[in-house]
This record gives structure tokens, C-alpha cells and sequence, in this order.
């Protein structure tokens, strides 16, 4: 599943006519200017990030004069979303709203049951689950089964019960019956609205958007191909890695590790932590691999910014091990590693991987764990 940016769910919501503010997607603290005078003071200027809670960590910013533009729009560019971990290279500047009310609406895919479960409240612009815990009736709940057909109708006696009257209650019922097409016509797993505000001049506006979409449908979707979030959501090692078929996250620590199946390079990632590091990556280069793809795996890992020490972890099933080595050999010549390399071998043809790795001055373990802790002290210094 993938969530995409707020602007690329706004171009969703758009397509299907829920009302929206004008907005201007920028790179830069000019271009922001240059929206705002066409948009007009105050605008927000809102970080276009891959995850949730900007306004809390200081990722959407409302500026009132054009001094204040440039001034957040600088601030916010320098900033990294610490959820995802990426730096903040797109900003959407908006027309502010005047906001009189602002009203909660999500709803998301129930896979055990194929309902689309419907989550409405009045009190928007809060954390959904705090409020679930300390006012659970503020939160209306709906089911609606798979493949139904709804109108906005279906959602009247609901915003009614709440308190809503008039064309705010029938514009309102609305946007929730299309979010609810949405779900099935665009394979959506979330589609969020926090908040849909009324404004003082008693219009209904979509703030904000949150929509994760089903990656597995995205053959039916090629123009998603194309979204900023798909360039994105990737460093610059992880989309190399998606290009040759490898498994790569980067992870933010010191420790480039290497791992011969999923399930093994996630037991060591927890022990590199237990032992005082930090994993640098989650690199899985799956049964079977052979020395092209080991070379290639290390190739992408020394591209990574703050490598300190490479742990490989290798258990032989299917994987023969002495493949494994001589592409060890092959990427420690190729690159020129001077990094210092950790490595742990046990399976099948462990006894001629080892003896390919010693004959080149390395050494391999046959346990995990005295291998992982080698792989600590290397980041740190010690001998």
C-alpha cells in the first residue's frame, strides 16, 4: 500500500468534484512568493511530505505577508520529515480559509469483511485516536458492504443526528458518498479528509487529503506511475535496488547489512540494535542470489550516506555460499571497500565460500551473533 502526497490526493478528489481551495505546487521560496501573489494573502504553506501530522512537527505554516512566504517556505524546505526520513523538497501553497467548523471524515478498506468502514465526526483537525479514547461518541461509524451503491442520501439522518442543516448537510453528504466511489472506482485503502471545513462564508472545502492507494492495482492506474510520491518515496539507493529486483530500505544507522532472506535480515537488524548499533539499511537479496546480484546488492549499499561497517549474513538453503563469497571478492575489488567487512556464512557449500574468503585475507563467521557484535565495533572504532 502506498500513501501519496496530499496534492496527488486533492488531483483525486478534484477529478470527482469534492470542492477544494486554489493551490500552487512550488520548489522553491520564489516560486512560493509568485504563488502567493496570485493566490492572494495569507496563504498556507504545507510541506508535501509521505506522512502524517505536519502541522504538529511544523510542516504546514500559515504566512500573512510575503515576508513571512519566503521566510517559512526557506524554514520548511531545510527541514527532513523525521517519520519518513526524507528531506522536504516540495511545498503546496494554498489559499487560507476562514474557518468556522471542521468536520473529520476517513474511511478505509476492511479486507476481512470487504465493507468500506466510514469514520465521521464533527470535531476535526484532532488525532482520530485520542479522540476515539477520550470522546468515542464524537466518532460515527458506518459500514458499507462491497460493490454498494450509495447517494448522498444514504448520509443525511447521520449529519442530521450531528447537527448539520441545509446545503452544508447535503454538500457534506455528498463528498462522503463520492469518498466512498472513490474507494472502489480508484483502489484505495484509505481515503481521508482532516479536516473538511465550513467556512465564515458557509462553504464546504476539503483542507487536506490523505489517500493511500493499493499499489497491486496499479496496472489498472498506469498514470500513478508518473506521481511525485513514486519518486519520493524512494532514496535514491532504493529505487536502483527496485530496478534490479532487490529488497533495500534505508534505515538511517551505520551498519550496512546484507542478508540471504527476508526473515534472517530482520532477526539481525533487531540483534544490531539489541547490541548497541543501528542498521543502516534492510538489504535482502533472497534465495538463489549468485554473485552478480551480491556484487550489485554491495554496489547499491556503499552509495548510502553514513556506512561505517558492512555486516553480510548468510545462511544456504537453496543460495550456494561459495557464489555468495566470490561475489564478496568481486564487489571488495570492484569498490575498492575499505570499509570494514564483517561476514557470516552457514549452509550450503559454507566449508568453500569460507576457504574463497581466506585464501583473500578474509574471514568469515560461523555464528551470528559474534559476527553482529564484530559488525558494532567496526561502526564504532573498535578493534
Amino acid at each position: 500500500m502506498g500513501l501519496i502526497l496530499e496534492m496527488e490526493g486533492k488531483e483525486l478528489f478534484a477529478k470527482y468534484g469534492i470542492p477544494l481551495s486554489k493551490s500552487k505546487l512550488v520548489k522553491n521560496e520564489k516560486d512560493a512568493k509568485l504563488a502567493a501573489e496570485e493566490l492572494g494573502l495569507p496563504v498556507a504553506i504545507k510541506a508535501q511530505v509521505l506522512s502524517g501530522g505536519r502541522g504538529k512537527r511544523g510542516l504546514i505554516k500559515i504566512a500573512k505577508s510575503q515576508e513571512e512566504v519566503v521566510n517559512f517556505s526557506l524554514d520548511i524546505l531545510k527541514m527532513t520529515d523525521t517519520k519518513s526520513n526524507k528531506p522536504v523538497t516540495h511545498l503546496l501553497i494554498e489559499e487560507a480559509a476562514e474557518i468556522k467548523q471542521e468536520i473529520f471524515i476517513s474511511m478505509i478498506f476492511d479486507s476481512h469483511t470487504l465493507e468500506t468502514l466510514v469514520l465521521f465526526s464533527m470535531e476535526g483537525g484532532v488525532d482520530i485516536e485520542e479522540l476515539a479514547k477520550t470522546n468515542p461518541d464524537a466518532i460515527e461509524t458506518i459500514r458499507v458492504p462491497f460493490g454498494k451503491d450509495v447517494y448522498g442520501y444514504t448520509f443525511m439522518n447521520i449529519l442530521a443526528k450531528r447537527g448539520m442543516k441545509g446545503t452544508n448537510k447535503i454538500v457534506t453528504a455528498n463528498i462522503i458518498s463520492t469518498m466512498v466511489k472513490m474507494m472502489r472506482l480508484e483502489d484505495l485503502s484509505l481515503c481521508e479528509i482532516n479536516p473538511l471545513v465550513i467556512t465564515k462564508n458557509n462553504e464546504v472545502i476539503a483542507l487536506d487529503a490523505r489517500v493511500i492507494v493499493d499499489d497491486n492495482a496499479i496496472f489498472k492506474h498506469p498514470n500513478r506511475e508518473k506521481f511525485l510520491s513514486q519518486e519520493l518515496r524512494y532514496t535514491s539507493a532504493e529505487k536502483e535496488a527496485k530496478d534490479a529486483d532487490l529488497s533495500y530500505v534505508n534505515l538511517g544507522g551505520e551498519i550496512g547489512m546484507l542478508s540471504v532472506g527476508a526473515g534472517l535480515g530482520m532477526a539481525t537488524a533487531d540483534l544490531i540494535a539489541e547490541f548497541g548499533g543501528s542498521p543502516l539499511n534492510f538489504l535482502d537479496v533472497g534465495g538463489g542470489a549468485g554473485e552478480e546480484k551480491v556484487l550489485k546488492a554491495l554496489e547499491i549499499m556503499v552509495k548510502d550516506k553514513g556506512l561505517k561497517s558492512i555486516l553480510i549474513n548468510a545462511f544456504g538453503g537453496i543460495t550456494r555460499l561459495d557464489q555468495v563469497a566470490e561475489g564478496i571478492i568481486s564487489a571488495r575489488n570492484k569498490l575498492n571497500l575499505q570499509i570494514p567487512l564483517i561476514i557470516r556464512l552457514m549452509g550450503t557449500n559454507q566449508k568453500e565460500g569460507i576457504k574463497i574468503l581466506e585464501n583473500q585475507g578474509l574471514q568469515a563467521f560461523e555464528e551470528m551473533e559474534p559476527a553482529i557484535q564484530a559488525a558494532v565495533e567496526a561502526a564504532k572504532g573498535v578493534n
